[in-house]
């Protein structure tokens, strides 16, 4: 069955070579495609336009370095924009714990369900009043014109381009205001490696001829169940690309914050058993551990079939085995009607943060390529490839020629997540 994602690959290589679209940007630096035009190709022009981060670009974008842009209602203009600002989630970033009122019983913070009630939380709870130092309430969000307005974005070349914008559709998660600052807000429930500006700067461009108050831009990006606070702002409010980050703020909500030390993960490897190769799942080639976490996070509130984890994902159908087997290499979750959590894998999302992430670690390490190369960052601070491919292929003899190198930078980039949310000792003190 062809996956959404399947389908806007198609009918964006349909536009493309129908318009001539990559000519007439190569000839005049930008296209203007409408939504017409979209809906004619067969698709609806709001499932073809709506690309949160730069990975899920159609292919034909990614190929040519392009990106979309709305312009005015029912018309959007493709070009070699500087579309997006990378985001990297710090954990060397102190995490406070916050906490939701007695009285509130309809928020579980273990099942958080979506955006909209991780902004409530967020509220709720006085996250947003510790970052801006001044109590504050909601006031818009949702779809809304934005008026007329022009701006300058950057092109792949560094060359500058005016965009003019006629009172074309945004949308708000969530703002709120305090007596002197007025917060607008972006909520994601999933890791990202970066974001489009634009669901930041339009609504920054609209407001500020509109109050007088201190803008402040926010990218929340709640992953893990840590509220990860990206505070920017807008050094010149005629360019789009003048983003910039201010401080980052990090939350828990509902529980103590306790840090994994390289002395928790030196104890899970003494008494490590190690597990057997699965014969029914291939060895990973997940290279994001990040959205594992995410997909372990979504199938603890409902299972789902392959086509759901896609959309979920917003990847192709390729990549969405390489997450599924993820979770079942490490009997997290497997297959019935649909895809479901295991009962170890319900056990671990049971756990406190600390105890979760601890259990997913020994998961990974029981598998003795991973060991392997957790035991060289620990000893030597680098990775051996060949050793953890001969490690690979001594576990896995299906695996030939080349694929157990190949397959080398999971189990690196699985270790680098580990690392990463560790207290990371230097090294004359391991």
């Amino acid at each position: 069955m062809e996956n959404w994602v399947s389908k806007n690959n198609k009918v964006w290589n349909q536009l493309f070579e129908e318009n001539n679209i990559l000519k007439e940007i190569n000839n005049n630096g930008f296209y203007e495609i409408t939504a017409d035009q979209i809906k004619k190709a067969g698709r609806e022009p709001r499932l073809m336009t709506k690309f949160d981060s730069s990975e899920n670009l159609p292919e034909i974008f990614k190929e040519n370095s392009l990106a979309i842009l709305p312009i005015k209602r029912g018309s959007y203009i493709i070009g070699r924009f500087q579309n997006y600002q990378d985001i990297e989630i710090d954990n060397n970033i102190d995490v406070e714990t916050k906490v939701l009122p007695d009285f509130i019983s309809t928020i579980d913070y273990h099942n958080i369900t979506s955006e909209a009630v991780s902004l409530n939380a967020a509220y709720i709870s006085g996250m947003l009043e510790d970052i801006v130092g001044e109590k504050v309430v909601p006031t818009i969000s949702g779809r809304m014109g934005t008026g007329e307005f022009n701006y300058n974005i950057l092109l792949s070349n560094e060359n500058s381009f005016e965009v003019k914008v006629e009172n074309s559709q945004m949308e708000i998660d969530g703002s709120y205001e305090s007596i002197s600052k007025f917060i607008i807000l972006e909520a994601k429930n999933h890791f990202m490696k970066d974001f489009i500006i634009r669901q930041l700067y339009y609504p920054y461009k609209v407001w500020k001829n509109n109050t007088n108050k201190e803008i402040i831009p926010i990218m929340l990006i709640k992953h893990d169940n840590i509220y990860n606070f990206f505070i920017y702002s807008f050094e010149n409010d005629n360019d789009y690309n003048s983003i910039k980050l201010q401080k980052i703020k990090r939350y828990i909500l509902d529980e103590p914050y306790n840090p994994i030390e390289v002395s928790d993960i030196m104890n899970i490897m003494e008494k490590i058993n190690f597990v057997e190769e699965p014969t029914d799942v291939p060895f990973p080639q997940a290279n994001t551990f990040e959205l594992v976490l995410d997909l372990l996070d979504e199938l603890n509130r409902q299972d789902m079939t392959k086509d759901e984890i896609t959309e979920f994902l917003e990847y192709d159908p390729r990549q969405t085995d390489y997450y599924i087997n993820a979770v079942r290499y490490l009997n997290l979750a497997t297959k019935k009607d649909k895809y479901t959590l295991t009962e170890y894998g319900k056990s671990i999302m049971r756990m406190n943060q600390k105890n979760r992430s601890l259990e997913i670690i020994k998961a990974i390490l029981s598998h003795k390529p991973f060991y392997l190369a957790m035991k060289q960052q620990l000893v030597d601070f680098d990775f051996d490839k060949d050793e953890i491919a001969k490690s690979i292929d001594d576990c896995r003899r299906e695996l030939n020629g080349s694929t157990p190198g190949r397959r080398t930078s999971s189990v690196m980039a699985w270790i680098k997540w580990i690392l990463d949310i560790t207290l990371y000792m230097e090294q004359a003190n391991l």
